[in-house]
């Protein structure tokens, strides 16, 4: 079962507060999930070993719901239907026997005034019901492999990007983790500019991108260093074919996608190192 966590009820002092705070993460445990809204200050202590470089933050926090599970955490936007982005950690114990749910799901647990978007949605849309984190990445037990299911961290792709070019990066993260035995740091979201909409509700994104940080097994950000492998890429949305459905043809800089996102995506990683990684294409 989940643990679960509001991050707004942590920065609460009062007695009575944390009284009626342990009652709700209670029973909110019992639901097998958690959802908060960000706030500005909240983040920058709420650090997990999924936003172990950083909790990404944009200037306008107001369309970031944060949603918090031992899987990964999701910036969801509740204008777009979309996540702005998923983060999560990666490596081979992640990795398992449990088969493929292929349990596509709504998120209930989302406020009520949010859309519901549900997998129907995407029917005759043309595009596929891509996931951000992938499946494959969470097969330890069943409950990993069914919370990568849920609507949020599912995103509109073309499927010749779905099954190609986004799945050849995913392939090459699970080789990191399961043939070098490295531990991933990754962040992966959509560019939504256009804001094309599948039946007016779901919004397609325009490019899709990932950035995988490589460390030795166990290491967290404080081993981050100017030659730490850090690989990202920018997918456009569109039509490709077995020429050029090769991730590595798409590969860009972390600052790039910062300038195409507006996130500061690495913000625990010390600045001078930053500038180094960051700007570098591996």
């Amino acid at each position: 079962m989940t643990q679960n966590r509001f991050v707004s009820l942590r920065r609460l002092a009062p007695i009575a507060i944390l009284g009626i705070a342990t009652a709700l993460a209670i029973f909110l445990d019992s639901c097998g999930d958690s959802s908060s809204p960000v706030t500005p200050t909240a983040p920058r202590t709420a650090r997990s070993i999924h936003t172990e470089t950083g909790f990404p933050l944009d200037a306008d926090t107001s369309d970031d719901y944060h949603i918090k599970r031992d899987q990964y955490e999701i910036s969801y936007n509740p204008g777009l239907n979309v996540a702005n982005w998923v983060a999560w950690n990666e490596n081979a114990s992640w990795y398992g026997p449990a088969d493929r749910c292929d349990c596509f799901q709504p998120d209930t647990n989302l406020p009520k005034t949010f859309t519901l978007v549900t997998p129907g949605l995407y029917t005759s849309s043309g595009y596929d019901r891509s996931h951000i984190l992938g499946s494959e990445a969470r097969t330890r037990n069943a409950d990993d492999n069914r919370f990568t299911f849920y609507m949020p961290n599912i995103f509109p792709q073309t499927p010749s990007m779905n099954q190609g070019t986004w799945a050849s990066m995913e392939r090459f993260a699970d080789s990191l983790c399961n043939k070098a035995n490295k531990e991933l740091y990754v962040v992966a979201g959509g560019v939504y500019k256009t804001r094309n909409r599948i039946k007016n509700v779901v919004t397609i994104p325009d490019s899709c991108w990932k950035i995988i940080v490589v460390l030795e097994r166990g290491q967290t950000v404080g081993a981050i260093t100017a030659s730490t492998p850090v690989y990202a890429a920018m997918m456009n949305n569109g039509t490709y074919t077995t020429a050029t459905n090769d991730w590595r043809l798409y590969k860009t800089t972390v600052r790039a996608i910062e300038q195409s996102t507006g996130y500061s995506l690495l913000r625990d990683v010390p600045q001078s190192v930053q500038d180094i990684i960051e700007t570098r294409v591996w």
